[in-house]
């Protein structure tokens, strides 16, 4: 394919993300033509017969029996095929009924659908970066690319207004149109945790992605682990990242119209549709009666959830085993999970001290402390490290 030029040109055109995918089922093409590209524009210029038509309908067939590919995939090649000719202003013209034959495309696996109680359930049994990717891809509803594209100067400058937040205009990969996802009331508590989170990890520049997960499987692999922790019976169905968007695309359905909800979540829609994100937002706003599980956060409770990300670093750091806090996260309120957790530290603690480091006999003093920033100073030239910041403005503190 180097010496292909036609090829060539038309696969450097492509981004990043499609370049991989659109390469492998081109080569499927490219045999079973046994032609270059160069070849099949030459040919395809000459034909007044609709030949090649009749051979991309002829492919769909074949990649499927002789590759064992799926109908969805060999529906994504056809498409594939289609492109090329386009991109060289060859327009492949197919009878209506040949165009519904290439779009037919049946799954073979379903996607679960999530249930607003199903995502309770799974953020009370994940930690902080697992509850980001469920709450967040559901407030945003975006591609699993473009959710892993979102970076800390994308959502710190609006974080503090009220929700729903607007995050403007957002670019979207696979059909290079912009979206307009909102922050909900779910997300916005955990995502002011996970930018102070990152403050402590020193990820401070605007271009620092919120979770650097190397691709989009991750997600899903998250979302898996989380749903099976949570005890989610999802039977024959598939339990991916895409089922985020899924459940808000479902929803916002139901309280606007085609064009906006798919504004919102950056698909295709004519020039003359698209409306304000002033607009989308009271739309928006109404759907999260049936998309988010906390209406309002008070300051006081996310004081809580800050104390309980804080307790799990202790626990962490101090060696306590994942499963044992996992347990206190299927407790039935915040409250009794942050007992849990001092409990927790406080027993680790009592076996780990040792009288005999100590000069006069007594138990060593605390390894964490939380202390206001008065303090601070001096503490950190006595060799304490800081652990967490909390929201009341004070710091966790840990012994060096």
């Amino acid at each position: 394919m180097e010496k292909d030029r036609a090829t060539e040109e038309w696969l450097n055109s492509q981004i990043k993300t499609t370049k991989a995918t659109y390469k492998t089922l081109w080569r499927y093409f490219l045999e079973f033509t046994g032609l270059t590209g160069d070849e099949i524009l030459e040919s395809r210029k000459a034909d007044k017969m609709y030949s090649w038509e009749k051979r991309v309908l002829q492919f769909k067939n074949w990649i499927t029996a002789t590759k064992g590919l799926s109908e969805y995939t060999a529906t994504t090649a056809a498409q594939v095929v289609r492109g090329f000719f386009s991109f060289y202003r060859l327009t492949l013209k197919f009878r209506r009924t040949e165009s519904a034959r290439i779009r037919k495309a049946k799954r073979k696996t379903e996607d679960y659908r999530f249930s607003v109680d199903d995502l309770k359930r799974m953020t009370d049994v994940a930690d902080l970066k697992e509850k980001y990717v469920i709450v967040a891809g559901k407030s945003f509803g975006l591609r699993a690319g473009d959710f892993l594209k979102l970076t800390r100067g994308d959502l710190d400058p609006y974080i503090n207004r009220e929700v729903p937040i607007s995050i403007g205009e957002y670019g979207t990969q696979k059909e290079g149109v912009s979206a307009f996802p909102f922050i909900d009331s779910d997300a916005k508590p955990v995502i002011k945790l996970m930018l102070q989170n990152m403050n402590r990890e020193g990820r401070t520049k605007p271009n620092d992605r919120m979770r650097p997960f190397k691709d989009s499987i991750q997600l899903t692999r998250v979302v898996k682990r989380v749903a099976e922790r949570a005890g989610i019976e999802t039977g024959t169905k598939t339990v991916r990242f895409h089922c985020m968007r899924k459940f808000l695309i479902d929803h916002l359905s139901s309280y606007m119209s085609e064009s906006k909800w798919k504004q919102i979540v950056g698909k295709q829609i004519s020039e003359g549709a698209y409306v304000s994100p002033d607009t989308l937002r009271s739309d928006y706003e109404r759907a999260m009666v049936e998309t988010c599980f906390s209406k309002r956060i008070a300051g006081e409770d996310l004081q809580k959830m800050a104390k309980v990300e804080a307790l799990r670093a202790m626990a962490k750091h101090m060696g306590i085993k994942g499963t044992i806090t996992i347990k206190a996260r299927k407790l039935k309120s915040i409250d009794d999970e942050i007992n849990e957790l001092e409990k927790l530290l406080e027993n680790a603690k009592s076996e780990n001290e040792d009288p005999n480091d100590c000069a006069n006999g007594e138990h060593c003093a605390e390894a964490f402390k939380e202390i206001n920033e008065a303090e601070l100073l001096s503490h950190l030239q006595a060799g304490w490290k800081i652990e967490y910041k909390t929201q009341n403005g004070n710091v966790i503190i840990r012994k060096g």
